[in-house]
């Protein structure tokens, strides 16, 4: 069984750098936004809104996954350094949003 004190300078590595690219992925999606029209902003707000909010939590967890397995590293502790294996196992799941857009 893997040590998740051991891997947790991993997760902290993995962590920062997915929410670096979603945070690429936010500005890219903020200026598709802007390229629209004013009169045309107003149609595809909802569906650029739903993508920048699912966007933006899963950088805060990917940010709160490092965090976390620092703590876990530092403390030693086995516990903290798996919930944040476990929030970046969530976080990509909720960067993008294409899915959840659509079913909006």
């Amino acid at each position: 069984m893997v040590d998740p004190v051991g891997i947790a300078g991993d997760v902290v590595t993995g962590a920062t750098a997915l929410a670096g690219l979603v945070l690429v992925y936010l500005g890219s999606v903020a200026s598709g936004f802007a390229g629209f029209l004013p009169e045309q902003q107003r149609t595809v707000r909802r569906r650029f809104q739903v993508r920048a909010w699912f966007a933006f939590v899963g950088m805060v967890l990917a940010i709160l996954a490092a965090m976390l397995a620092l703590i876990g590293k530092w403390l030693g502790n086995g516990c903290v350094a798996g919930s944040a294996i476990a929030l970046l196992e969530l976080s990509p799941n909720l960067g993008d949003g294409r899915d959840q857009a659509a079913a909006a």
